[in-house]
């Protein structure tokens, strides 16, 4: 497990000298965004990070691809990046998910640092050691297990988030609060997600719980597969929109998916209707009703969760929830019920 640190910029100071001189060089992923509104911050702020090289790759899931891979690598190459080099990974969860790639794959791997600046990425994507890019529309195919030698999170970079990209992160913050902690979830139901204050005061306990799941199970062949809740249809569906050309949020894919899998737990007769209702009326509140898809659509999502990660001997598996606090892992679902449900 790696070290994950919420602290303030002159705290990140010693952490990354340390790594910086133990080091032949250090390169900054990020894209156009972060660049703007995180690296110069921690460039001005970071003695030590002056020198470092920077390395940009356009915004959004789009450059969750192996083509930027190969770009990125070219680019590692053409400035001499050795076995020792640093890569600190300055952005959300592509960066993040993508960094993690490039660093455990090039030259058979060197070190990196995240410094998640969204939500989603402080919360989920950062921490835990996967790492993964897309392939075509399908999500996080091609990927590693591998661990950032440190996480550190600075929550004021939250403020630079536009606020689709606040509730994005949120949905996977109410994720590990439904699937582990009944006392978090209604914490964060009482809480306004567009305000950052109210926001960063919870990110520690909602890395907290993924870490304590992620520790007792670093490669998911187990219990690890309770932070699956919500994604076996929330991948498909964000797989759906992004095949479209009308990239829909990961947060809100999810947020979609756990109302979708909560109906279908119902109809398994695993969840009350009680609970189900308590938790898809509150994230209607923030993320609205499920798109009705057609035949045809719903024919396109079933491919996509045929093909998802957690699947076996050809079965669709979910994680359900049965209450608020308690996720059920490899449960068999027939594509029929899934069909009825979407």
């Amino acid at each position: 497990m790696q070290p994950t640190r919420i602290q303030s910029l002159n705290q990140f100071e010693n952490i990354l000298l340390n790594e910086i001189t133990a080091h032949s060089q250090t390169f900054i992923l990020c894209d156009e965004n972060t660049n703007t509104h995180c690296v110069r911050v921690l460039i001005e702020n970071v003695p030590g990070l002056e020198n470092a090289e920077i390395i940009e790759v356009p915004s959004g899931e789009e450059s969750k691809c192996l083509q930027i891979v190969e770009q990125v690598d070219l680019e590692l190459l053409e400035r001499n990046a050795d076995r020792n080099a640093l890569l600190l990974n300055v952005g959300g969860g592509v960066i993040t998910d993508l960094g993690g790639v490039i660093a455990a794959t090039y030259k058979r791997g060197i070190d990196f640092i995240h410094i998640p600046t969204s939500l989603m990425a402080q919360v989920d994507a950062a921490i835990g050691g996967k790492c993964a890019v897309d392939i075509g529309s399908s999500k996080n195919t091609f990927g590693v297990f591998q661990f950032a030698k440190e996480v550190l999170i600075y929550t004021p970079f939250l403020e630079t988030l536009p606020e689709e990209e606040r509730l994005s992160g949120f949905a996977e913050m109410l994720k590990h609060g439904i699937i582990s902690d009944p006392n978090f979830w209604t914490a964060l139901t009482h809480i306004d997600p567009k305000n950052t204050n109210e926001l960063a005061l919870f990110v520690e306990r909602s890395v907290h719980i993924k870490n304590e799941i992620v520790k007792e199970d670093p490669t998911e062949k187990n219990s690890r597969k309770k932070l699956n809740y919500g994604h076996t249809v929330g991948h498909a569906i964000e797989s759906f929109f992004l095949e479209n050309s009308t990239p829909l949020s990961h947060g809100k894919a999810i947020a979609w998916g756990m109302q979708i899998e909560n109906n279908i737990a119902v109809k398994e007769q695993f969840m009350s209707q009680q609970t189900a209702s308590e938790i898809n009326q509150y994230l209607q509140l923030h993320f609205g009703e499920p798109k009705k898809f057609n035949a045809l659509e719903k024919d396109t999502l079933i491919s996509f969760m045929r093909n998802d990660k957690k699947n076996d001997k050809g079965n669709i598996q979910m994680s359900l929830v049965s209450e608020i606090g308690k996720c059920h892992i490899n449960c068999e679902i027939q594509e029929d019920l899934i069909l009825q449900s979407l």
